[in-house]
């Protein structure tokens, strides 16, 4: 058995920079519900598979508090499951001696305050400048139930992306082998046998569909059959259609930082949950600075953010 998440853990999550005694009078205001039911305790234990539901009203937050990233969210969390919305810009993690920020630090100082045992793992990443839902397990049961349902693709991960012109055709499914380089870069390997290392690299496969184009720019919607590096990034570019933003696989003009951030997203995740089997579906809409760039004409540019 794992670490039991209580409300406080929850309402720490939910609300970093909340002090304590803003969260204890949300449970003594009954604004806390457990099954339609308000909760008697800040210790009280979460059951798997629920989300505390929180009655309308503003949360006072306090500037000098630890914080997570004032852009996650967490939008689901049990003791085995903690489902939050990365925003771009905030590396997933990295290793010990990394001084910038990270969720996965975040998260875990966010936790720690009331419990020193509550330990969040890595299951998956996003890139950096990526944003979008990111599941990190509870205890080491759930990371390996999670690691095995992500290594067996029987987890369900849809993107949608703004890429530069529109795809041909509109749907269809995208095949390529992808070689990290030792500078960290991904590169698509050729499929030529009579090239060296063309056999070289790891099966990148994802599916997609166009959902809207303006001539200058696409809506994509893909999903992951292969949880490679880079790969959307990597794939789309091969086919002559960068993701706009995308400042190591783009445009110049994204390079020279003439486009906003990385316009991918990820939108849809389903999962069986680790302990109960469950199914477990969670979606996150597209960010208002991706949606933009299908709001112009090929002869319009999109405003920096």
């Amino acid at each position: 058995m794992g670490n039991k998440l209580t409300i406080m853990d929850f309402l720490r999550l939910k609300y970093p920079q909340a002090k304590a005694t803003t969260l204890r009078r949300m449970v003594q205001d009954a604004r806390v519900l457990l099954n339609g039911q308000p909760v008697r305790s800040l210790k009280q234990p979460v059951p798997d598979g629920i989300t505390p539901q929180i009655q309308d009203g503003t949360v006072n937050t306090a500037a000098d508090s630890p914080r997570l990233d004032d852009a996650v969210r967490t939008i689901y969390a049990d003791s085995d499951v903690l489902v939050v919305v990365k925003p771009a810009g905030l590396l997933t993690a990295t290793h010990a001696e990394e001084k910038r920020p990270t969720l996965l630090a975040g998260v875990n100082r966010v936790l720690s305050r009331d419990n020193q045992k509550l330990k969040t793992h890595l299951v998956h990443r996003l890139d950096r400048d990526a944003s979008g839902l990111l599941v990190l397990a509870r205890g080491v049961r759930a990371l390996a139930d999670l690691k095995r349902q992500f290594r067996t693709h029987s987890i369900t991960r849809e993107y949608e992306l703004v890429v530069h012109g529109t795809p041909k055709p509109p749907a269809g499914r995208l095949e390529h082998r992808l070689l990290e380089t030792e500078s960290g870069m991904v590169r698509v390997c050729p499929n030529n046998p009579e090239i060296q290392n063309a056999a070289a690299g790891k099966p990148a496969i994802l599916d997609y569909q166009l959902l809207q184009s303006n001539r200058a720019f696409s809506l994509i919607r893909c999903r992951l059959h292969t949880g490679r590096k880079h790969q959307i990034r990597v794939q789309f570019a091969a086919i002559g259609h960068p993701v706009v933003g995308d400042v190591f696989y783009g445009t110049p003009a994204a390079r020279r930082g003439g486009e906003s951030r990385l316009c991918l997203h990820a939108v849809h995740v389903q999962l069986k949950h680790p302990r109960t089997g469950k199914t477990l579906d969670f979606q996150s809409p597209l960010p208002e600075s991706i949606k933009r760039w299908m709001q112009t004409t090929p002869d319009q540019k999109v405003k920096k953010l």
